[in-house]
């Protein structure tokens, strides 16, 4: 149940805290995924295919 409870705190929404300038907390106030699903999606998807790539790419490679 604790291990549980420590993966749900991982995606919890993030909720900058303001010290001193209020200016990143007023033009960037919420970290939610589902706000950047789609970017985040394709963002993987690149890292998932370089990642590919670079393996095989080192498989061909002589030695």
């Amino acid at each position: 149940v604790k291990d549980f409870r420590l993966a749900i705190e991982k995606f919890k929404e993030d909720i900058p805290k303001v010290t001193g300038d209020h200016t990143i907390a007023e033009k960037f106030n919420t970290y939610r995924f589902k706000d950047y699903k789609e970017q985040v999606i394709d963002l993987l998807h690149r890292v998932c295919t370089v990642s590919v790539e670079t393996v095989r790419i080192v498989g061909e490679m002589p030695g």
